[in-house]
């Protein structure tokens, strides 16, 4: 079956728009051992079922781009994470690793948090994605 011209170039453009959008689509699952990507007050769970995550609270002190700035400020995020029906309050930060609260035997790390400030930009916590990398205490 031939399509028309017109409807492939229309095929293309409505292709092409929808790769244009900001918006990113996060899968709602992460993997033990591997990073995975977060946003803020979505429930993200298991590969194998065993147990969720949602970020509640997102503070981004970094310095922004083109900035001077006394301290390089950091990421900190509140959350809360399920095993076996049981919920554990999390706290984790980029820089004051002591603060940190982590869930009875697993580590979680932030490892990137994207978009990164800039001078005469606000962002907004519900724009940011967090890179976390989660793990299991052997």
């Amino acid at each position: 079956m031939k399509l028309p011209s017109a409807i492939k170039y229309l095929l293309v453009f409505f292709l092409l728009a929808g790769m244009g959008c900001e918006e990113a689509i996060l899968d709602p699952t992460f993997t033990i051992g591997k990073e995975a990507t977060f946003r803020i007050n979505q429930l993200y769970t298991s590969s194998d079922g065993q147990y969720t995550f949602q970020i509640n609270e997102i503070g981004d002190s970094r310095c922004p781009l083109d900035a001077q700035c006394d301290w390089q400020g950091e990421v900190t995020l509140k959350g809360e994470w399920t095993a076996n029906n049981n919920n554990s309050a999390v706290e984790l930060h980029t820089v004051l690793k002591n603060m940190d609260k982590q869930p009875d035997g697993f580590t979680i790390q932030i490892v990137d948090a994207k978009p990164y400030p800039k001078v005469g930009t606000e962002s907004k916590h519900e724009d940011l994605v967090v890179t976390l990398l989660l793990n299991k205490i052997p």
